[in-house]
């Protein structure tokens, strides 16, 4: 099953039919009829944490097309605009924000992208860089809750989704931080000319402050709706769709023709994930079944039993998987295969799930894959080349934020400690 997976992925041919040709040799290998491949993957998906992402993700919809997403740059744009590299800062903080309400890195691209690049080429950055932000700054959202990725996690590995999304929180912010001090370094060090910024206008921040206020508070809302235990991750998923349908009536921004494309991006968008997640779970019967977990364990105590450097190989594992494959079927397969062995050797696993989640989607910044760079090119127009050039402007900043998660767990463990309501 493994072998045909990696030889069919570098051939180009589409994840799913990757994904579902293993699995129908997976289960021949292991003698079992094909019709194994039809229950195994309409019992997986019948789980009610998984309704979480269908919300999730037609809140972040909601939002763009009820011009929220701009309510909020424009804030933050007047709050921080006036300093040096002030646009691109406002840029990761409008990310981080969004990233409170989607989950999803390439929503954020698709939604927060279009806004933001064309205000920054307006004031004349670079629209290389501009892209290349972007894309790195995106990389915040599936940390920052709600995640989409932290939701399959936990179901896969029957651990707690409010753990997990408050687990987030810490490393997200972490790279936002990490993000800005490179932003003004770069300014510093003159590897990249920022525009002269606008003179402060508390007059425009006390407006935009006005009008983004209420779709700002909505990850809050959502967040602390859960750590309360006032509601479930899945209703706080609803209780979004609800807040955000209620700020488009409020702004007068709901119209049927809006709700009809949010609804479709919302449709294709879970379908293809729920489609893949079925999928990964026959692969992950067939793994559990040859005890693959197991045989790769005794095979690695041979080298080592320090779960550090087991955790280092896997993180290099799965940045060369994200080389070939989008991040969600990485996370699907990466799951049966790596999780029972990092847990065998004591990784806590809401750690693992965070280090797993970002190590993953480092793939969606750099080729030949580098589905974020396909999507702001697309989005831009602009060549793939200087794009991605301009990425390793923040490829170092990414590589020590994995690093540091992956060996201070504290990072991701602490903070579910003190906040989640059991």
């Amino acid at each position: 099953m493994i072998v045909i997976l990696l030889a069919l992925m570098p051939l180009r041919v589409p994840v799913c039919a990757v994904m579902g040709i293993s699995a129908v040799a997976g289960l021949i290998v292991l003698d079992m009829p094909v019709s194994t491949l039809v229950r195994y993957m309409a019992t997986d998906v019948r789980s009610v944490p998984l309704l979480a992402i269908p919300f999730f993700v037609l809140a972040g919809n909601l939002m763009n097309h009820f011009n929220m997403t701009k309510r909020i740059f424009d804030f933050l744009e007047a709050l921080v605009g006036f300093f040096s590299g002030g646009l691109a800062q406002a840029a990761v903080l409008t990310s981080l924000v969004f990233g409170g309400i989607s989950g999803s890195a390439l929503a954020t691209i698709a939604g927060v992208g279009v806004i933001t690049i064309h205000a920054m080429r307006r004031a004349g950055y670079r629209p290389e860089f501009s892209a290349a932000l972007v894309v790195a700054a995106s990389l915040m959202d599936p940390l920052i809750p709600p995640s989409i990725m932290f939701i399959l996690y936990a179901v896969q590995m029957n651990v707690s989704i409010a753990d997990l999304f408050v687990a987030g929180i810490i490393p997200g912010l972490l790279l936002g931080v990490l993000l800005m001090i490179n932003n003004a370094a770069l300014s510093k060090l003159g590897f990249e000319k920022f525009p002269r910024p606008e003179p402060p206008s508390f007059d425009r921040l006390w407006r935009s402050l006005l009008r983004g206020l209420p779709a700002l508070l909505t990850p809050v809302v959502i967040l602390r709706s859960m750590t309360t235990g006032l509601v479930t991750p899945t209703e706080a998923s609803v209780l979004a769709v609800l807040y955000t349908l209620l700020l488009g009536v409020l702004h007068r921004e709901i119209t049927w023709a809006r709700l009809r494309l949010a609804f479709d991006d919302t449709v294709r968008a879970t379908a293809l994930i729920m489609f893949l997640t079925a999928l990964g779970s026959v692969m992950g019967f067939v793994m559990t079944s040859e005890r693959t977990a197991e045989v790769v364990a005794q095979w690695m105590v041979t080298f080592t039993d320090n779960k550090y450097v087991v955790l280092a190989l896997v993180v290099v594992a799965l940045l060369a998987l994200g080389i070939f494959l989008e991040a969600v079927p990485v996370l699907l397969i990466s799951i049966p295969l790596f999780g029972p062995l990092v847990l065998s050797y004591g990784v806590d696993p809401i750690h693992f799930g965070v280090v797993l989640t970002f190590a993953i989607l480092l793939g969606i910044v750099h080729p030949p894959i580098g589905l974020g760079i396909f999507a702001v090119c697309a989005i831009t127009r602009l060549p793939m080349g200087p794009v991605v050039r301009a990425t390793l402007l923040f490829y170092p900043v990414l590589l020590v934020c994995l690093l540091l998660l992956t060996f201070i767990p504290a990072l991701s463990t602490w903070l579910p400690t003190v906040m989640v309501t059991k």
